[in-house]
């Protein structure tokens, strides 16, 4: 474990995920959470590992050229060191060339031994021999790559000049959004007293009162994160609660709850009074979901782990579904999101949505109120998710007026939001409100 060293972490980090189905994220995560790290080391740590998930393909491909065995016969662990080097090579330019060779023929010769280092070293030295012009492009734009897929889908869909703006704002590194407990504290201004004492460098954005944006900090190691007054959420997402528009004393079901970021915005804006059920199928993320809470101070929410489709209950007077969706709203916080997924699967994550909304609908009492969110920019999981819900409800449920905290920018047809990451500068998110009619 090299917890203190950003490149040879970066490298550890890409070993663990290439032998795994766990998110690179998560594999981050768990190297950030253990021991110390410097502001910059952080943030290098994590330029390197979604750099490398992102320009893989075109890493790879410069590499099978240079090395002599086959890639996938070397020793575990060298494939990932060539390729934190060669991105650093080819991609950044605040680490010397001869340093970054040196750094990863000394990790080399640690787990591979003598041979290991001399072949980084060979491989790495004949790299930077070659002329700029024969050096990969970036992957969005490298025929073959993941991310080309991607590009050629959202350029057939918005055209060329859409699609590059929303590829130029996913390739920087997003700040992490922290959100304050409305029950634990009395404002803004206090929540951000706090925070400045704790040494977090933060950003406010007008429009989103109750967060921030901050970078290069560990969550997780806040004093006011550990009591529950802070917790990390991006700031799209209260776009839904806002949406439901949840009140005090209201009997609430929060679906597809976990993580529990959500469910824990709802019982505030309930100001901690009422009934709200969280459900979700996933043990393991209900486990989260419940230590969210927890942590907030949030014990009163009753979390089920069950399957929506199985579930039955008295109706209530809101729901919301927060759908699973592709989840291109946020791909820049999920380096491997893109590369995992292809734009194929848009199409059959929309069935499922389907049969969840129309069970969410039936969850919902008369005169009562549902809202649909995703984390997608993909109209078939959106905006053509909400017409053919329409067509099927028919006078049973009427889309709503949304309430006058969405800002005007925001909102699109009657009762229907989304947020637009370059434009917004938060994650992507959607959202559709209906009120139960009969």
């Amino acid at each position: 474990m090299n917890r203190s060293n950003p490149r040879r972490a970066a490298a550890d980090i890409l070993t663990d995920w290439a032998t795994s189905t766990r998110k690179v994220d998560e594999i981050r995560d768990r190297y950030l959470n253990r021991g110390e790290w410097e502001k910059r080391d952080r943030s290098l740590l994590t330029e390197l590992v979604y750099g490398v998930v992102r320009n893989q393909t075109t890493l790879d491909t410069e590499l099978a050229e240079l090395v002599k065995p086959p890639l996938n016969k070397l020793k575990p662990g060298l494939l990932q060191i060539l390729e934190v080097a060669l991105y650093q090579l080819r991609h950044l330019d605040r680490v010397p060339d001869h340093a970054v060779v040196n750094e990863a023929v000394e990790h080399a010769r640690f787990i591979a031994g003598n041979n290991g280092g001399g072949l980084v070293n060979a491989v790495l030295r004949s790299a930077l021999r070659k002329p700029p012009a024969e050096r990969p492009v970036d992957a969005f734009y490298a025929p073959g790559s993941p991310l080309h897929r991607w590009t050629n889908y959202w350029q057939q869909k918005w055209g060329e000049e859409k699609a590059d703006t929303l590829i130029q704002f996913y390739k920087s590194i997003p700040p992490i959004g922290l959100r304050r407990n409305l029950l634990a504290t009395k404002s803004d201004d206090k929540w951000h007293e706090i925070l400045r004492e704790e040494g977090v460098e933060f950003e406010v954005l007008p429009d989103w009162p109750g967060y921030v944006y901050a970078r290069d900090v560990n969550p997780a190691e806040l004093p006011s994160f550990q009591s529950g007054i802070t917790t990390v959420q991006d700031l799209a997402p209260s776009l839904a609660i806002r949406a439901l528009d949840p009140q005090p004393g209201e009997r609430i079901l929060d679906l597809c709850c976990a993580p529990g970021g959500k469910t824990a915005l709802i019982w505030e804006m309930m100001g901690g009074k009422g009934e709200l059920l969280a459900l979700d199928k996933n043990m393991k993320r209900n486990h989260l979901t419940r230590e969210t809470l927890e942590r907030m101070g949030h014990t009163s929410v009753e979390v089920i782990t069950e399957d929506l489709l199985t579930f039955e209950s008295q109706p209530f007077d809101r729901v919301l579904l927060d759908v699973p969706c592709s989840g291109t709203g946020v791909a820049h916080r999920r380096a491997d999101l893109l590369v995992r997924r292809s734009p194929l699967q848009v199409d059959q994550i929309a069935k499922i949505q389907r049969q969840l909304l129309v069970k969410a609908s039936g969850m919902v009492k008369v005169g009562g109120v549902l809202v649909y969110s995703t984390c997608s920019l993909e109209s078939s999981e959106n905006e053509k998710r909400v017409q053919i819900f329409d067509k099927r409800a028919g006078e049973e449920m009427k889309r709503d007026q949304l309430p006058d905290s969405i800002p005007d920018i925001l909102r699109k047809e009657v009762g229907m939001a989304a947020t637009w990451p370059p434009r917004d500068r938060v994650d992507g998110a959607f959202i559709a409100r209906w009120k139960r009619t009969k």
